[in-house]
This record gives structure tokens, C-alpha cells and sequence, in this order.
């Protein structure tokens, strides 16, 4: 399908000035939704509209600040059990090790007596694999102070500045796509993305919905940028539906590729870089 551009934004043109009210007052919705014809049905005169916002990764100095990232301490065990894993995978492959460690959690459950406090994976690794390869590990590792010693490792997790209950997010995607409409009065919204299956076909199924919807009532869509220093900026309005031209039918197969172009054309999209996200092309398929 071709496309012409109609406009390119500037990111640098990010503005500190938008109706906060957008973000404000909204819970998650509950309601079910067959497909995305029932969606299209079913927020007609509801009020609906999306969200866009493309995320900039956290500038590199900002990663171990804790106003920028909250940093958790996760406790992963010690080198010795790791060991006792990479030795006995090493020597069984993963196929064959992952089949061997299923009939082990199969006997261990049988067997455990209700009150033992250790886990299957503890027993495991006492009556199967240290027998196997403790000799090994312990004449490898000259410091055995440290080979048995847990460790912990940091994790960080990037502080997303919007209001509750919008302000988790799955890092793993490039943009948020909020969707948004009015049930009994008040403010309802759904998520779409790409960082897992669940989003990807949440986003399938709200885009195509309102891309029939668009056709008849004009949804409206606003486009932010969440920077580098973790600040929300607005780029731009439009009177009509304007969404990003990835993911659309990903895990939705209830809608094939024909059909898809067929809703596309006429609409309007957004394009970017996603590994240098300095403006955004707004395209309309023909």
C-alpha cells in the first residue's frame, strides 16, 4: 500500500503544555470484547480517544540515579548452584536436561513430606546434582568462601511519571498506547504495545476497532514523548484518528492482511525512527 506524508514533527518541539486532564481520573476497564467490531459497537457516543506516547531510552548517566531509576536488590543464590545447573545442562543439553529435571519434580512432589520447608528445587539439587558434580565445582573454585556465598543483583526500574493507574509500563516496547472512552460517566482505558503477546493483540484489536469507528464519528488522538530525563511532553493533536503503523493485526488473527489494508486506507499514521526518535512522519494511506 502506498502513502503520502502529510507532516513531519519535530521531537525538539515538544511542548510542557497539554490538558493534564487527559491522564487524569481513569481506571482500568474489566469489559470483554469478542473482537474488534464489537469494540467499534460498542464506543460509539462514549468519547473515545488514544494516547500515543513514544518513549526515548533514559540517558546512559541517569541509570544508577535513584531520582531516575528505582534500584531493587534481588537475591539470585550463590555461584556454587549456579554451577551445579550450567554443569548438568553442559552435559545433558537442554532437551534432554529439561525432560531429566521433570521426572525429578515428579518424584520429589510424591515423595515430600507436608511439613519439609525446603523447595523440590532444594531436594533436587542435594540428592541429584550435588552428588553428580560437587567434586567438580569444588576443585574448580579455589575461593570457597565466595563460590557459596548468595549474591544479589540490582535491578532497575525506570520511573514512568504518569498518574495512576497509568504509570507502570513494559519497558520492552518502543511506545504506550493508551485507549480511552467513558462508561457510566466515568473515565475507562485499555493498553496496548509490543513487549508482549497479550498487548500486541490488545493493540490489534482497539486500533482496527477504532478505525472502523473513525470512518463513521471522528476519534481523536494526541500524540507525547517521554524524554530521555523521564519528562511527558505533547507533540501534537489530531481532530481524527492517528495511531503508530506497527503491530497492527500482530497476534489478532481474526482480521487477515486484506482486510487490514482495506481499514487502513485513507487513514492516518505515525512513523519514527525507533533507534533515533528525533521527528515523526504523520502518513495517510491511499
Amino acid at each position: 500500500m502506498t502513502h503520502n506524508l502529510v507532516q513531519t514533527i519535530d521531537v525538539d518541539s515538544a511542548s510542557d503544555h497539554y490538558d493534564h486532564g487527559l491522564f487524569e481520573h481513569i481506571s482500568w476497564s474489566q469489559a470483554s470484547f469478542s473482537d474488534h467490531r464489537a469494540i467499534a459497537t460498542s464506543l460509539q457516543n462514549k468519547r473515545p480517544y488514544t494516547i500515543t506516547i513514544l518513549i526515548e531510552r533514559l540517558k546512559e548517566e541517569l541509570r544508577n540515579r535513584k531520582e531516575y531509576v528505582q534500584k531493587t536488590k534481588v537475591p539470585i543464590g550463590s555461584r556454587y548452584k549456579e554451577a551445579l545447573y550450567d554443569l548438568f545442562y553442559e552435559e545433558f543439553g537442554q532437551r534432554d536436561a529439561n525432560a531429566r529435571y521433570a521426572q525429578w519434580l515428579d518424584a520429589y512432589r510424591t515423595v515430600r513430606q507436608k511439613d519439609d520447608a525446603s523447595s523440590i528445587d532444594d531436594t533436587i539439587l542435594e540428592k541429584e546434582l550435588e552428588p553428580r558434580y560437587r567434586q567438580s565445582i569444588l576443585a574448580r573454585y579455589k575461593n570457597h568462601e565466595r563460590l557459596f556465598k548468595d549474591r544479589i543483583r540490582i535491578d532497575r526500574k525506570r520511573y514512568y511519571r504518569l498518574p495512576e493507574p497509568l504509570h507502570w509500563f513494559d519497558w520492552r516496547c518502543p511506545y504506550d498506547n493508551l485507549f480511552i472512552w467513558e462508561e457510566n460517566g466515568q473515565k475507562v482505558a485499555r493498553r496496548g504495545g509490543s513487549g508482549s503477546s497479550g498487548a500486541r493483540e490488545t493493540n490489534s484489536m482497539f486500533i482496527l476497532g477504532l478505525l472502523d469507528l473513525n470512518k463513521r464519528a471522528l476519534v481523536p488522538s494526541f500524540l507525547f514523548v517521554y524524554t530521555e530525563m523521564n519528562e511527558l511532553k505533547f507533540l501534537k493533536r489530531f481532530d481524527r484518528l492517528c495511531v503508530p503503523l506497527l503491530d497492527i493485526g500482530a497476534n489478532y488473527p481474526a482480521c487477515a492482511y486484506q482486510q487490514i489494508e482495506e481499514m487502513e486506507q485513507g487513514e492516518y499514521f505515525m512513523k519514527w525512527d525507533l533507534w533515533d526518535l528525533k521527528h515523526v512522519e504523520i502518513i495517510r494511506h491511499r
